[in-house]
């Protein structure tokens, strides 16, 4: 059997897991909502859903907790602090793999975004060009579907010649504009900017996995009422993810506040306009985009960042219950993941 990937974060999800025995059931009175990412177009439809009282037309209070970078995955989760929790694919599959079973229950996300952006100047014109280089990441668990991409190409992260160098990430882009990275981890809807640049997506590989979707613990799931409330959350919530793409410098506006800076106006509603593109249209995980993601986080051998097939990791029945009966199967006229 092989070990986990990265093992420093393997261990603090086998230590959180532990915390699980001891968590409270679910509020009855509220959903507490554990965020993720950097910026707030990242969390805008949640945002967006709770300001404009979309939960509470669905009769929810829902608490949404904004990201913390320093604290594990699914921390708050397994504390019995947050009910629901935003969070990558593959960082939930390690997870579940090393004790925490949570379940996803939706998937906002239904492409990805993440990308690497690289100096042309360094030699890289495609990702066949990566044997060799230094390339930024941000940890964290955002490492594991770069790995499920190193490995498709065929490439060990071991700092030798014939592999790659993983480095810890400054935040933009400083560590390109100061040549300490050949390449570094962006997104489609966050870009790196700049004259000289190549961006390199993992679906010309078949190594795109999915982003962020929604996890619970299996006791958030139990009782008669457990899946409608969290169907009208899901509902309540893509209801306020259509609107914030659909207007995106009003979303912006709304999320930052009065008196916003221009700059970061701009930068949240460009973002959201990028967002349109990866977003669900209505929540409900694609089983083939699923089978797709697994795949590739177990190929690589020794290296593969899943040692095995997960079971019981997903659910449609939340989202079978939020959409409505003409919008119940996923888009398959959307492009699929390849």
């Amino acid at each position: 059997m092989t070990k986990p990937l990265f093992p420093a974060l393997a261990l603090v999800l086998a230590l959180i897991s532990a915390l699980v025995l001891a968590a409270p059931s679910a509020r009855a009175e509220e959903l507490v909502v554990q965020l993720r990412g950097r910026a707030p177009a990242e969390s805008a439809g949640f945002l967006v859903a709770q300001a404009r009282g979309y939960y509470a037309e669905e009769g929810l209070t829902v608490r949404l907790l904004p990201a913390d970078e320093a604290a594990p995955p699914f921390e708050t989760l397994a504390r019995g602090e947050a009910d629901l929790a935003v969070a990558w694919m593959p960082i939930a599959l390690v997870a579940r793999e090393n004790g925490l079973p949570v379940v996803n229950i939706a998937q906002v996300f239904a492409r990805p975004a993440l990308r690497l952006t690289c100096l042309r100047e360094t030699g890289v014109a495609g990702a066949a060009d990566l044997r060799g280089k230094t390339i930024g990441s941000w940890f964290g668990g955002t490492e594991y579907p770069l790995q499920a991409w190193l490995n498709r190409l065929g490439l060990v992260a071991d700092g030798s010649l014939s592999g790659v160098t993983l480095l810890a990430q400054w935040p933009g882009a400083e560590m390109l504009r100061q040549k300490q990275a050949a390449c570094i981890s962006t997104l489609s809807h966050d870009p790196a900017t700049g004259e000289g640049l190549v961006e390199l997506d993992p679906q010309e590989q078949g190594a795109a996995v999915l982003e962020d979707g929604l996890y619970v613990l299996p006791g958030t799931l139990a009782g008669p009422e457990a899946e409608a409330r969290l169907a009208r959350f899901l509902r309540a919530s893509m209801k306020g993810w259509r609107e914030a793409v659909a207007a995106p410098e009003d979303s912006a506006r709304l999320i930052l506040g009065p008196d916003p800076d221009p700059g970061a106006l701009q930068r949240q509603a460009g973002m959201l306009r990028g967002i349109a593109g990866l977003l669900s249209a209505t929540g409900a995980l694609d089983e083939a985009d699923y089978r797709r993601t697994v795949e590739t986080l177990r190929s690589g051998g020794d290296r593969a960042v899943l040692r095995r097939d997960p079971q019981g990791a997903f659910t449609a029945a939340v989202s079978d219950r939020a959409a409505p009966p003409a919008a119940a199967a996923p888009d398959r006229d959307a492009a699929p993941l390849r």
